[in-house]
């Protein structure tokens, strides 16, 4: 598949299966790199649980800012246990982690066990931001399209995971 492609825009576009070493180092994809390079110029990822799968979402740093004014829409001013819940969630439960000179993060604990990811990291473009992914767990998604899961399989049958 290449991976993720180069970009120009703040897009996170592609895909990529990367491997996780025994101090938890995963590699964030190239392209996914370039996309928080332009939209800051902090060398570090935000990851937190995502809000409607069971992975992990990535992003850089300046987008909690965008993610608060969308939630504080939702909420309107509406201060109540379901508020408070998805503050929680969104804010609460993510992780900044540094990117290393080769371009890598290290994966709390934590975030692995959140999103069940063990040897191999899934990830996967979405635009404003991108999901990581136990890839087991991502091609046994209901209702995913059969061509995304052709996608990830074919990942996982070049890393011999499948």
């Amino acid at each position: 598949m290449g991976g993720p492609r180069r970009v120009t825009d703040d897009s996170f576009l592609g895909n990529a299966l990367n491997g996780i070493d025994a101090k938890n180092r995963v590699s964030i994809p190239a392209g996914f790199r370039d996309v928080i390079a332009v939209r800051s110029e902090a060398r570090t990822v935000i990851l937190a649980p995502a809000e409607r799968a069971d992975c992990l979402v990535g992003y850089d740093p300046g987008y909690p800012a965008k993610v608060r004014a969308e939630l504080e829409s939702r909420f309107a001013g509406e201060y109540s246990e379901a508020r408070d819940d998805r503050f929680r969630a969104t804010f609460g439960a993510a992780e900044k982690a540094p990117i290393d000179d080769n371009g890598r993060i290290i994966l709390s604990q934590t975030m692995k066990d959140t999103a069940e990811i063990d040897r191999l990291a899934l990830f996967w473009g979405m635009g404003d931001y991108f999901e990581v992914w136990n890839p087991h767990r991502f091609v046994e998604r209901p209702n995913l399209d059969p061509r995304i899961v052709r996608m990830a399989r074919r990942l996982l049958d070049a890393r011999g995971a499948a």
